[in-house]
C-alpha cells in the first residue's frame, strides 16, 4: 500500500469523525473536551497516524491484511479506527482510562468499525492477555504516551516478553532538542508541582502523604522528603522513607502524580529511550515531526510551513524546530 493511499484513507476518515454529533453521545464530558479540543486539527492528527502507521507496515514487511496491531494508550481510539480503514487484520485497543475504554466502545457503535479487541489496564495486563492467547502482534503505536509511563523499563520488559521482535513506534511532544517545547513543558511542570495546573498539586499531595503515614517526622523533615520524592508513586515513597534514602531527582522539573505514577510530559533525552532499547536489542529511529499548516491566519500558516521546510531539509537541526517527534524501535 502506498503512503498516499494511506494518507488520502485517513483525510477521509477526519470528516467522518468531524460528522459525528458528540455532545449526543453518552460518553464522559472529559472525553469530549479532549475530542474537541482536537477537533479542528484532525487532519493533522490523522495524516501523523496514517505515517506511523506507513512506517510500521513497511517495517514488518507484512501486508496489512497480515498484521496484528496494537493501538497502546489509545486514548479515545482514532488510531485503531484509522487502522481498520486501513484494513489491518487485528486491532487490538487498550487504555488505562475506564472512560476511554468506554468512549471507544460507544464510538465503535457509531462508526460501525473500530478495534476487533478493546481492553482495560497496562503493559502487564496486555501481556498476559496475550500471553493466555498465544497472540503475537507485529506492530504496537502509541502517541502521545511515552512520555507518561510510570516505569519504562517495566514497560518495555512487558512489549518485548509480547514479541521479541515487535515493531514498536512512539510519537511525543516531549521533544527534548527543542528549547521552545522545554520551556513551555517545564512551566507545566512546575505548575503541576507548585501552581494551579491540578488541584491538589503534587507536592501537596506527597506531603499529606508523608504527614499522614510519618507522624513522627519533624515539619522540615516532611518538607525535605516531600521534595526530594518528586516523581515517585506512593509506595516508592514509602520504601524510600523506610531505608531512610532520599532519592536525588535526575531532572529538576520532571513531576508525577503520585497516585497514579502518570508523569506531567516528561522529558527525557534520547539516549535514555535509545540505551533502554539496546539491552532488548533494539536498534532506535528518532524521526522529526511537523508543524499543522491548515491555519486560519495566512500568515500563521506561511510562518509554519517555512518552518516545515527548515525541519525537512536540514538533517538533525531540524530536530530544534520540531514540535514532536517519533520514536521508532526496530531489533
Amino acid at each position: 500500500m502506498k503512503r498516499s493511499e494511506l494518507i488520502e484513507i485517513s483525510q477521509a476518515l477526519a470528516s467522518k469523525l468531524q460528522s459525528v454529533d458528540y455532545d449526543k453521545l453518552p460518553i464522559s464530558n472529559y472525553n469530549k473536551q479532549y475530542i474537541y479540543r482536537i477537533y479542528s486539527s484532525l487532519p493533522y492528527y490523522l495524516k501523523i497516524y496514517a505515517d506511523c502507521i506507513y512506517k510500521g507496515i513497511i517495517s514488518t514487511k507484512i501486508s496489512p491484511s497480515g498484521i496484528t496491531f496494537i493501538d497502546y494508550g489509545g486514548g479515545n481510539g482514532f488510531l485503531s479506527f484509522l487502522a481498520k480503514e486501513i484494513g489491518i487484520k487485528q486491532v487490538i485497543y487498550i487504555d488505562l482510562n475506564p472512560l476511554s475504554v468506554e468512549t471507544v466502545k460507544v464510538l465503535k457503535q457509531q462508526l460501525t468499525i473500530g478495534p476487533d479487541i478493546i481492553l482495560q489496564g497496562n503493559s502487564d495486563a496486555l501481556a498476559n492477555w496475550c500471553e493466555a492467547r498465544q497472540i503475537t502482534p507485529q506492530l504496537l503505536i502509541a502517541t502521545d504516551l511515552i512520555e507518561h509511563v510510570y516505569d519504562l523499563e517495566r514497560f518495555f520488559s512487558d512489549l518485548c516478553g509480547i514479541n521479541p521482535g515487535m515493531e514498536m513506534i512512539f510519537t511525543t511532544a516531549s521533544n527534548p532538542c527543542n528549547p521552545i517545547v522545554k520551556r513551555r513543558l517545564h512551566k507545566f511542570m512546575q505548575a503541576c508541582e507548585l501552581g494551579m495546573a491540578v488541584e491538589p498539586n503534587y507536592y501537596t499531595r506527597r506531603k499529606n502523604f508523608i504527614e499522614k503515614h510519618y507522624p513522627n517526622l519533624s515539619e522540615k523533615q516532611v518538607e525535605a522528603w516531600s521534595r526530594c520524592t518528586c516523581g515517585l508513586i506512593y509506595d516508592d515513597i514509602r520504601k524510600a522513607i523506610k531505608i531512610n534514602h532520599q532519592p536525588v531527582p535526575e531532572d529538576k522539573y520532571n513531576t508525577c502524580d503520585p497516585e497514579t505514577g502518570n508523569w506531567a510530559e516528561r522529558i527525557l533525552p534520547v539516549r535514555y529511550y535509545k540505551d533502554l532499547l539496546e539491552l532488548y536489542d533494539y536498534k532506535l529511529i528518532v524521526r522529526k515531526g511537523f508543524y499543522n499548516i491548515r491555519r486560519n491566519n495566512v500568515f500563521t500558516s506561511c510562518l509554519f510551513r517555512c518552518m516545515n521546510g527548515f525541519i525537512r531539509c536540514f538533517g538533525r537541526l531540524g530536530l530544534f524546530l520540531s514540535p514532536y517527534i517519533i520514536l521508532h524501535g526496530r531489533k
